[in-house]
């Protein structure tokens, strides 16, 4: 840090203590949840959505958030081809995050054609964005050491957590316009609004299943909104991106947490 102007370092040691904190928050999920991962890979049958909780849940987004802490505070070398190497995990887990909720609302709707058709054009976009995002921004030595700093970030990366924001918001309503509307307690336009909103007149079951998803919904809003907003603002590259480390830590333990609930029937008991 030394070889930098102290503004840049300050920068630099707040991007390192998010990375950190990131890291310390799945691997806390990692251990607070090892009980219910073994049971849920002991009984669920081997599948797609089991494989994509696994990207998710652990390889893509602990790999994510553990590479940049490595390049953030390791002398690495080749910071071009680190960058590159530790970004290619946000696009597995990102679209292994949204491929559980394809899941969710494909079986919510029995499998529907239409939906599927259409959850899967919106998931296929989320795909397609995340894709770029190994291409949109590159590392550099700081000065004549190993040590790597983040000297670029294009634009067009925020549209990744655009697509991500109306592919959840989509997900969100329609589970709950399903759910409402197996629910008979509701009966005019106002109760409607209210239960898609806030759940209300669900029995335990659809409610607890609408609740798990509303959490997950608000993080990944508001997070997606906070990452995309500081895209675009005119700061250096290191903040315009350092966000969607926590980012993605924060969205991929709600959706396992919700994918786990569901499969091991947790949602009965709350």
């Amino acid at each position: 840090l030394t070889l930098l102007p102290p503004a840049l370092a300050k920068q630099v040691q707040i991007a390192t203590y998010v990375c950190v904190g990131a890291v310390a928050v799945s691997v806390w999920d990692i251990l607070n949840n090892i009980s219910l991962e073994y049971r849920l890979l002991t009984t669920t049958k081997f599948g797609f959505p089991i494989v994509a909780y696994i990207l998710a849940s652990r390889l893509g987004s602990l790999g994510y958030v553990l590479g940049f802490t490595l390049l953030a505070t390791c002398p690495l070398g080749r910071c071009g081809l680190a960058y590159r190497v530790i970004v290619s995990f946000y696009p597995v887990a990102l679209s292994s995050i949204c491929l559980l909720f394809f899941f969710r609302v494909r079986a919510v709707y029995g499998r529907s054609r239409v939906v599927t058709l259409i959850f899967g054009v919106l998931w296929l976009g989320v795909l397609g964005t995340a894709l770029t995002i190994p291409f949109g921004g590159d590392a550099i030595p700081i000065g004549s050491t190993q040590y790597c700093l983040i000297s670029k970030l294009v634009p067009y990366v925020g549209a990744c957590a655009i697509v991500v924001t109306v592919h959840d918001t989509a997900v969100y309503l329609a589970i709950s316009y399903r759910l409402v509307m197996n629910t008979y307690a509701v009966r005019t336009h106002k109760e409607l609004f209210k239960a898609v909103f806030s759940g209300a007149y669900l029995p335990s079951f659809s409610r607890s299943l609408f609740v798990d998803g509303q959490v997950y919904y608000m993080i990944s809003v508001i997070s997606n909104i906070v990452v995309t907003v500081m895209v675009y603002v005119n700061v250096s590259p290191l903040y315009r991106g350092f966000l969607a480390i926590p980012n993605l830590a924060l969205t991929s333990a709600m959706a396992c947490r919700v994918y786990r609930n569901t499969k091991l029937g947790l949602t009965r008991e709350s």
